[in-house]
C-alpha cells in the first residue's frame, strides 16, 4: 500500500467501517496498477467520487479482470490476432470509478447512479454481507471486501449488457484525468505548504525560546551582581520577564540561587 490513499483526511461523516473499505479499495487499485488513486474526486457536476484513478493495463493485468476473454466474447473471433485490449479500445488509459458503500440505505439512495457509467470501469465497494452478486448493477463490478473491510474478498461482474469497459467521449476521458491530476496536485501541494508552516513555526518558536531564554540568563546576571538589586528576590526578576506563576517544582531551584545571591551580597559587604 502507498501514501496515496493513506493520507486522506477522515471524515467525521464516515463510519470506521467506510474508512477501511475505502482504503482497502484504494489499495487493490493500486495493486492492479492504477496510478494515482485518489480519493472524493469530482468527475462531473453533482458527482464526487469517493475513489478515482486511471489504468494503463498491460496484457497481464488486464486479465486480472479478465478483459482479454471478454474482448473475445464481444468481437468474436477478429480478437484473436490482435492483442485484445489494444484491438477493441485502445491501450489506455482507462479511467477507474469506486463508489464505497457500507449500507444498504445508502446503496438504495444511489439507485440513480447505477444505470450511469461515468468511467470506463466502475466498482461498487462494499463488506461482505452487505449486496449479493445479483444485486450488482448492469455494467459495474462487484469489489467485495471481507465483512470488517480489511482485504478484497473476490471481483464480481454483473451478467448481462452493458459489459465493461464503457465508452467514453474523448472530452469525458480528459476531463476525468484532469480531475484526478488537480485532486493530486492539491494534495501534494497541500502537504508541502503544511511541512514549510511547520517547519516556519518551529523555527520562529525557536527563535522566540531562544530570545525568552536570553533575556532570563540575562536579567538573572544583573540581579546577581548588581548590589542595588539586593531588596528584589529572583521571582520579582523573572515576573520582569514575563514569568507571572512559577511551577512548585521551582522552588528550590529559585531558593538555591537566593541563597547564592545572598551570600555574594554578605562577602561583597564585608
Amino acid at each position: 500500500m502507498n501514501d496515496t490513499w493513506t493520507a486522506e483526511t477522515l471524515d467525521r461523516n464516515k463510519t470506521a467501517i467506510t474508512h477501511r473499505v475505502t482504503a482497502t479499495a484504494a489499495a487493490y487499485l493500486d495493486g492492479l496498477g492504477c496510478k494515482p488513486v485518489e480519493t472524493e474526486v469530482s468527475i462531473r457536476p453533482g458527482w464526487i467520487a469517493d475513489l478515482a484513478s486511471y489504468w494503463y493495463p498491460t496484457h497481464t493485468e488486464a486479465k486480472r479482470l479478465h478483459l482479454n476473454s471478454l474482448a473475445r466474447k464481444i468481437m468474436g473471433n477478429e480478437a484473436n490476432t490482435y492483442n485484445p485490449i489494444e484491438r477493441a479500445w485502445g491501450d489506455g488509459p482507462f479511467t477507474m470509478l469506486v463508489e464505497v458503500k457500507t449500507s444498504k440505505s445508502d446503496f438504495a439512495r444511489d439507485a440513480g447512479k447505477w444505470k450511469q457509467w461515468p468511467a470506463h470501469l466502475c466498482f461498487i465497494a462494499y463488506p461482505t454481507g452487505l449486496l449479493t452478486p445479483d444485486d450488482i448493477p448492469p455494467g459495474w463490478y462487484g469489489m467485495q471486501t471481507t465483512k470488517d473491510g480489511t482485504g478484497v474478498y473476490c471481483i464480481h461482474r454483473s451478467s448481462g449488457s452493458p459489459f465493461p469497459p464503457h465508452a467514453q467521449h474523448a472530452g469525458s476521458i480528459i476531463d476525468f484525468l484532469a480531475a484526478v491530476g488537480i485532486r493530486r496536485d492539491h494534495r501534494t501541494r497541500n502537504v508541502a505548504i503544511r511541512n514549510w508552516a511547520k517547519a516556519y513555526r518551529a523555527k520562529e518558536g525557536g527563535n522566540r525560546t531562544e530570545d525568552s531564554l536570553g533575556s532570563v540568563l540575562h536579567e538573572m546576571a544583573r540581579w546577581m551582581q548588581d548590589r542595588q538589586s539586593r531588596h528584589k528576590n529572583l521571582a520579582d526578576v523573572l515576573r520582569s520577564c514575563g514569568y507571572k506563576e512559577l511551577p512548585r517544582y521551582c522552588d528550590a531551584a529559585v531558593a538555591y540561587l537566593e541563597s547564592l545571591k545572598t551570600a555574594r551580597d554578605g562577602e561583597e559587604k564585608a
